[in-house]
């Protein structure tokens, strides 16, 4: 090969591995994909939950029915550890039941990651379109119980999973009593947890109205922006949003629609209030072809066991277990270790580090061998005899 192409092919050759490393090394690794043959939550399991929360009649504050709740899922979560929190409330009281794991963890201590559901059901059918049943407790199949099931879900798997975090659980009261939801149970719980309490509780992921069988999860407004940007990642690798591949073994359903965005007052808000990040996961369109919340099922006689899918239950509760699974949840929520400054202000020599390091370096390589190449070359002509030719002496004149 001529000496110039040897040079224009070292060239080449140094400019174009230092990018190709680089592009390389931003290609992001699979996070959710292995994990989806291993989810667990059973939907079937859940959808029982739903029917024997209803068959304990509407869970009011001060309730028979939510005592019965309160110690059965202290009978079924022996693995955890239970506090009540209870609060002065009307003429009842009401009772937020509170779940770690592991049940040694102390929240104001460990750090911990949060899930919850309201487990009170609506003192009054509201929406109902015969006034004379509008003062008639409402089943709560959806609109409580659902939330409450795919909680029971996680808490069945998590003693399982060997995180690195702690989780608490917090079943809260009075979530939707009064002339509207007064969101009372959650408040008094975030209202009274201390500073060190807040502090170890990394976020909070509340579950609400996820049983409906036509399952339609809506972009939520109201949540804390570092937890709702997890939704769309894990959905799409579960296959749940329109038009996007999700991850081998799934089927491509349309179950979350990031482009359709609704604010929704519940219970997240208070948590969000006392700087917890929260989020709630809620179908807020709950029947059939409904297209916002004050249709269909909600707030009504209707919100029975056959208006809940096992199939959602089971969706929603994996959807959760693979941000758990994956530490997703946990990431987006948890700072980074912070920098330590230099010891000193005196400026830093600059290094070349990383793929762009490397591609500097590369390149700065290249014109410098070039550079050095151009001027030998120069050299080598100018001391280079001239071709005989061309030669003339005063002896041939």
């Amino acid at each position: 090969m001529h000496p110039r192409g040897r040079l224009w092919l070292v060239c080449i050759v140094l400019l174009t591995v230092p990018w190709t490393h680089a592009s390389a090394e931003g290609q992001a690794s699979d996070q959710f994909c292995s994990l989806i043959p291993v989810l667990e939550a059973d939907g079937e399991r859940a959808n029982a939950s739903v029917a024997w929360q209803v068959g304990l009649g509407p869970r009011l504050p001060g309730s028979n029915a939510s005592e019965a709740l309160l110690t059965g899922l202290e009978e079924r979560h022996t693995s955890w550890s239970f506090t009540r929190d209870a609060h002065p409330y009307g003429a009842t009281g009401l009772t937020n039941l509170v779940a770690m794991y592991p049940p040694e963890a102390d929240l104001s201590t460990d750090l911990a990651l949060g899930f919850g559901a309201h487990y009170d059901t609506r003192h009054m059918a509201d929406r109902e379109a015969d006034e004379a049943n509008r003062s008639t407790p409402i089943p709560g199949a959806n609109d409580g119980a659902s939330g409450v099931a795919a909680v029971e879900e996680l808490m069945h798997l998590i003693p399982t999973m060997n995180l690195d975090h702690a989780v608490v659980v917090v079943m809260f009261d009075a979530e939707d009593q009064g002339p509207v939801p007064e969101l009372e149970g959650s408040r008094r719980w975030a209202d009274n947890l201390s500073e060190a309490e807040r502090e170890h509780l990394a976020g909070f992921v509340l579950l609400d109205m996820v049983g409906d069988a036509s399952l339609d999860l809506a972009n939520i407004s109201s949540n804390h922006p570092a937890l709702n940007n997890v939704m769309k990642p894990l959905s799409e690798a579960m296959g749940l949003v329109s038009g996007h591949e999700g991850c081998a073994g799934t089927t491509t359903r349309d179950v979350y629609q990031p482009d359709v965005r609704a604010w929704i007052g519940d219970d997240h808000l208070n948590i969000n209030a006392v700087e917890i990040p929260a989020m709630v996961i809620i179908d807020h369109r709950y029947g059939p072809n409904v297209t916002k919340l004050d249709d269909g099922y909600w707030h009504s006689l209707q919100d029975t066991p056959d208006k809940v899918s096992a199939e959602s239950l089971e969706t929603v509760a994996r959807l959760v277990e693979l941000g758990l699974r994956s530490g997703a949840w946990m990431e987006a929520v948890t700072p980074e270790d912070p920098v330590e400054e230099p010891p000193t202000v005196e400026p830093q020599p600059i290094t070349f580090a990383g793929p762009l390091g490397l591609l500097m370096l590369g390149w700065a390589f290249v014109i410098g061998l070039a550079s050095i190449s151009i001027v030998a070359i120069v050299a080598l002509r100018r001391l280079r005899p001239p071709p005989a030719s061309t030669t003339w002496s005063w002896d041939e004149a």
